[in-house]
């Protein structure tokens, strides 16, 4: 018979000789979610903002009311339509997100096909094969979050979010150092600026609050080879609690900060991070943009520049840095801002001249590319700025001594807003002063203070009164009565710097000056809250002028205020309550009015 007759019978048995062929499985689709064993995590696709075309497969907590995300698998690639978006597992065996609209956005890498696939209690997603042993885990690939039991390895990094709403992967990283002795915050994967300092054995030398009994027991396994592997566990407080929920995260301000969930407060409790000094993340404010941890956010502009991208600063991402107003190239016809002795990170190109600061000045000007200089006035070293410097910061207080002065290149004075002035760069280059003259300031007033209470005491053990005073209502020992005498009568710019020459901003001068004075209130009831402060300062609401504390009254001998009390008014402007300090809708400030 001819060998085709046997064909078909030859074909049935192949089928039955071949191993089963692996369908594609629908894990999650759309509005869709998994918990994972005892509920503690969700994985299922999310969006950042409400209204967001962009959305994203995660993992988060299951039971908090605000979420938080720890992984995001397509953080690179977003997808814009969640109805037909689905998690899938593969005939091939890998785990792939995609739509009808995107395509496929994100696939697993695994080098062998998995057959099905795990949610663990610890917030791990796991591919694994027809034995169970893992073909590829979400804990190898984390994006910012770190979690108990996480391994990390040479191969191993938590990257940060580009801002607060965008989950692609950002400039900061945290991975174990090239040697495997320690772990680094590094910048784009190569630039180091904080570390935790080699291994004892128990710690990690950078880090003495790890020799404390610790929530955390810490692994290291193989350190200084490249085979190290380290990894923390929370162990429950005792046998019938649950470990607490915690979490390192490498924020998108270069901070690696450690949280605890409070389950009272349903908050997370943030009792750790390094660099603490948010200025000493590298590039944090970008190209010409000055750093303070003293300012309300880190990162401003200096006066004549803005930011390249304001949407991007109110996401709290500087990285784009500051541009001047006019544009980027120089004019022969621009001036210097003279900020002070500052640093930057990197390097910069320049080039080194033996000339006078107007010689200096004038070889600037004659460059287009010269974005400033610094001139030194003892030696006349002259440093000429060929690239804009990254990430400026104060190197030293202000002294009023000629140092290494960095002069900024900058359009001719105008009308500049949305950005920083020198007087605000001086202030946080004194505040350290500041604090000192106030401790000095505070142990004889406190002794003044005690020898008042103690004649007031005798006094009522003669009389048999009964006092009922408030204690003071302690911030008011530190601010100098000469000054809020000064502010409230409307001489603010007798308590400003006279080494600033008049060049700042009276306006923003007077609104912090005035906001202090109601910071220092006898009456708490009447002092805002931080959050009110926060707005005062930025404008949002108006400031009025405050009463005078009456222990400044009292401590300043021979001289009176003139008071302000009730409700200030102004004809066409509205009224505004002066017990709360914000003025009703249509009323204007009254910065530095005294009354009649």
């Amino acid at each position: 018979m001819p060998c085709t007759t046997y064909l078909p019978l030859l074909l049935l048995l192949l089928l039955f000789l071949l191993p089963p062929s692996l369908e594609s499985k629908v894990i999650i689709k759309g509005n869709q979610t998994i918990l994972s064993f005892k509920a503690i995590f969700r994985l299922g696709f999310f969006s950042t903002t409400n209204g967001s075309s962009n959305w994203y497969l995660g993992i988060s907590y299951a039971s908090m009311p605000t979420p938080t995300h720890v992984w995001v698998a397509n953080r690179i690639r977003p997808v814009s339509d969640p109805d037909s978006s689905t998690l899938e597992l593969t005939s091939t065996g890998y785990l792939i997100v995609s739509n009808l609209r995107d395509g496929v956005v994100w696939q697993t890498d695994n080098k062998q096909p998995g057959t099905d696939f795990r949610f663990s209690e610890t917030g791990n997603l796991i591919l694994i094969n027809d034995d169970g042993s893992p073909v590829w885990q979400s804990f190898d690939n984390p994006t910012d979050t770190w979690l108990p039991g996480m391994n990390v390895t040479g191969l191993t990094a938590m990257t940060s979010w580009r801002s607060l709403f965008d989950p692609s992967p950002g400039f900061y990283s945290l991975r174990l150092s090239p040697s495997f002795n320690e772990f680094q915050l590094v910048y784009k994967g190569t630039t180091p600026y904080w570390s935790t300092g080699n291994w004892t054995g128990e710690a990690f030398v950078g880090v003495p609050e790890m020799t404390i009994p610790y929530i955390y027991r810490f692994h290291f396994v193989n350190p200084y080879t490249p085979t190290a592997s380290f990894w923390y566990i929370v162990p429950p407080l005792d046998s019938v609690s649950e470990p607490r929920l915690t979490r390192f995260m490498v924020g998108a301000n270069g901070q690696l900060k450690q949280y605890t969930w409070d389950p009272q407060t349903q908050s997370w409790n943030m009792f750790w991070l390094q660099p603490e000094d948010p200025c000493r993340v590298y590039n944090l404010c970008g190209q010409l943009g000055f750093c303070s941890s003293e300012l309300l956010k880190p990162c401003a502009c200096i006066r004549g520049f803005r930011p390249r991208n304001d949407a991007a600063w109110r996401s709290d991402d500087y990285s784009d840095g500051c541009r001047r107003e006019n544009g980027d190239s120089g004019e022969k016809s621009d001036t210097f801002e003279a900020v002070g002795d500052l640093r930057y990170d990197g390097d910069v190109k320049m080039s080194r001249l033996q000339v006078s600061k107007s010689s200096c000045a004038k070889t600037c000007l004659g460059n287009s590319s010269c974005v400033g200089f610094y001139h030194k006035e003892k030696s006349n070293l002259c440093k000429i700025l060929l690239e804009s410097p990254n990430n400026l910061k104060n190197s030293s207080s202000w002294t009023g001594v000629s140092e290494d002065v960095l002069y900024i290149r900058e359009p001719k004075k105008g009308n500049s807003k949305g950005n920083i002035s020198k007087s605000i760069i001086i202030l946080c280059s004194v505040v350290g002063s500041i604090s000192v003259l106030g401790f000095t300031l505070l142990v004889p007033l406190i002794l003044l203070k005690r020898s008042r209470k103690r004649k007031k005491t005798r006094k009522q053990d003669e009389d048999g009164d009964t006092l009922g005073e408030k204690e003071t209502e302690p911030e008011k020992w530190f601010f100098p009565p000469w000054a809020a005498r000064e502010i409230i009568q409307g001489n603010v710019d007798s308590v400003v710097d006279s080494r600033l020459n008049g060049e700042y901003n009276t306006e923003e001068v007077t609104r912090m000056a005035t906001v202090a004075i109601w910071c220092i209130q006898d009456n708490e009831e009447i002092r805002p809250a931080m959050g009110t402060v926060v707005k005062m300062l930025e404008g949002v609401v108006e400031v009025t002028v405050p009463p005078p504390p009456k222990l400044i009254q009292a401590l300043v001998s021979g001289d009176s205020y003139r008071g302000v009390s009730g409700t200030s008014c102004s004809e066409g402007h509205g009224c505004s309550d002066l017990n709360t300090g914000l003025s009703s809708p249509g009323s204007r400030s009254s910065f530095g009015r005294p009354s009649p």
